[in-house]
């Protein structure tokens, strides 16, 4: 009887071996899927305060609070300024569109196309009759502005730069009325490109503040303040005229994150087990 209860024992002890060695891998490899599916989901959350660089496409619009400056010409076409010194400033929308870059930690460039709009007016009215004389002018211009900025953030970024805006004039397009002491009134609009110089520079400085809420866009609010370095009419105009403009700019901007490839570590093997079995 003893003999076997032996044999018994004998033959049973592999089993039981092998039962704890095979539950203790499933342990390890349920464990492994684990680990393995938490850091592909944290993969693929996108991070907005992860990495810095990356490529911004940018599309908004702005509000210009402008002013200019008006000297008579000093040549022999000039005339002294006249009625010109009561013009009021006229503000107007404005749009832009560029790119911009984030080169490293602290640097952003950018650059785009501005189109610019001034504006200016002038009225009159007789106290003796119903005579009356006002007109309208609207500048239009063509404006590339290219700045370097002091970027700070991430999700929330504070940009603050300085830069310079060449620009093309494009058109000026006045309306002015005449009303004679009988109270009838005439009205003309004429729309012209002459009498322009060909082209002139502004001097950029802006502050503004920019968040991205999704891995791809982001909204922007960056005013931004140019002062005219050159006169905008030719040489044989009766005047000089400068403008300067405080442009609120806001709009949305579009980015692609950098791209950075991940070497492929391969998995170490672990070496197997060997099954030991008590006779």
């Amino acid at each position: 009887m003893k003999q076997l209860t032996v044999l018994t024992l004998l033959i049973c002890s592999p089993f039981v071996n092998i039962a704890q060695i095979s539950t203790g891998k499933v342990k390890d490899s349920h464990k492994k899927a684990e680990t393995e599916s938490k850091k592909t989901d944290s993969d693929s959350k996108y991070d907005p305060d992860k990495g810095l660089l990356d490529f911004t496409v940018f599309l908004g619009a702005g509000y210009s609070l402008g002013s200019h400056r008006i000297e008579p010409n000093g040549d022999l076409f000039g005339k002294p300024i006249g009625t010109r010194a009561d013009e009021k400033i006229v503000n107007r929308w404005t749009y832009q569109g560029g790119i911009r870059n984030r080169i490293n930690r602290f640097l952003s460039i950018e650059a785009g196309l501005s189109y610019d709009r001034y504006g200016e007016s002038y009225q009159y009215k007789s106290t003796i009759n119903d005579s009356a004389y006002s007109y309208n002018r609207k500048y239009n211009m063509l404006a590339v502005p290219v700045q370097l900025y002091f970027t700070y953030g991430k999700r929330v970024q504070f940009l603050a730069g300085a830069g310079i805006q060449p620009f093309i004039p494009l058109s000026l397009k006045s309306k002015i009325t005449y009303k004679d002491s009988k109270g009838n009134e005439t009205t003309s609009e004429p729309r012209t490109v002459e009498g322009f110089s060909s082209a002139g520079f502004s001097v950029l400085f802006s502050t503004g503040v920019q968040y991205r809420f999704t891995k791809y866009t982001s909204v922007y609010f960056i005013p931004a303040y140019s002062i005219g370095l050159t006169n905008i009419f030719g040489k044989q105009e009766p005047h000089k005229q400068w403008f300067n403009a405080l442009n609120l700019r806001f709009g949305l901007a579009v980015h692609f994150p950098e791209m950075t490839k991940e070497k492929k570590v391969k998995p170490v093997k672990e070496p197997k087990e060997k099954k030991k079995f008590s006779w």
